[in-house]
């Protein structure tokens, strides 16, 4: 929900994916399982993969999120967006996405209603003559002192000396004390929007003096980024592929011996907000016009939107 924030949560991945490292060093002993090989004629061997996991250790592999901030924090990965766009084939129309309720307490439309009597064959209740039925319609509840809730049915009276609602035949209000008639929308609708982003990451690998160390941690932040798609998925963000790039000493540090290596990584992403709150009606008045010679009658409806 929100902002894609895409650096911010791949920032979180790696921290995570570090802090895995830390407490299961193991895991080093089989990404590079291949320094054990006869072939390395020893030149790496165990010995470099206990040395690797001994600098994970002692070491902290700070994230920054610019390059001019790479001299005075390496080792550390840099995280930045190279390319953001709204891409069509991904998008839907006019960025309509979903209506999200949640739930309201139901609005009061007229507070303390006192009934005075009940009739279980027509279903009116009477009221006090002092309470306002001008603006209550079939659709709406009212609910006694009890907390009963009874939906109110077409054949009101808002008439002086005869004012009563109609909750239908065989209720058993509460008679005793003052209830509320209250609105049966239970929900408030809000429409969001959504953009879908193809976005491009350049991650960089950044070490002081140690070529080695620069391409085993290219080699871990690669491991950590594929072994934990799901949490990215979790996350908002949907990894495609990433491209490795050139490995070389950064010029731009001058005077400094930092050793970059830098990954593309191309995902998509969700960009969503709350757009406007959906307006609900719980009733209507529909006046039917009759042609001449036939009687017109008024008709209140009842047209819940909610779910």
């Amino acid at each position: 929900m929100g902002c894609p924030l895409t650096e911010f949560v791949i920032e979180t991945v790696i921290r995570d994916g570090l802090g895995n490292i830390r407490a299961n060093p193991a895991i080093l002993d089989d990404l590079f399982s291949k320094f054990t090989a006869t072939f390395f004629n020893n030149q790496y061997g165990i010995a470099k993969i206990n040395q690797l996991k001994q600098y994970i250790q002692e070491n902290q592999i700070k994230i920054v999120h610019s390059f001019a901030q790479v001299p005075t924090n390496t080792p550390c990965f840099s995280i930045q967006i190279l390319r953001s766009s709204e891409t069509p084939k991904l998008q839907q129309f006019s960025n309509e996405y979903e209506e999200v309720n949640t739930d309201i307490d139901p609005i009061v439309r007229v507070a303390a209603v006192q009934p005075l009597s009940y009739d279980t064959v027509t279903g009116k209740l009477q009221v006090d003559p002092g309470t306002n039925l001008a603006n209550v319609y079939p659709g709406m509840i009212f609910k006694d002192s009890d907390d009963v809730e009874f939906t109110i049915r077409s054949g009101n009276s808002n008439l002086a000396g005869d004012k009563y609602i109609n909750i239908g035949p065989g209720q058993t209000p509460n008679l005793a004390l003052p209830g509320d008639i209250i609105s049966s929308i239970r929900v408030q609708r809000i429409a969001r929007r959504m953009i879908r982003l193809e976005e491009t990451i350049s991650l960089g690998v950044h070490a002081r003096n140690d070529v080695h160390m620069t391409k085993f941690l290219y080699y871990i932040l690669h491991f950590i980024l594929k072994s934990r798609m799901d949490s990215l998925i979790e996350r908002g963000i949907h990894l495609d592929y990433g491209v490795g790039g050139i490995f070389d000493r950064v010029d731009q540090f001058e005077g400094e011996n930092v050793f970059t290596r830098m990954i593309e990584v191309n995902c998509i992403t969700e960009f969503d907000w709350n757009q406007e709150q959906v307006t609900l009606i719980d009733n209507f008045d529909l006046t039917v016009r009759a042609p001449d010679g036939i009687t017109p009658t008024s008709t209140t409806v009842t047209s819940p939107k909610e779910d």
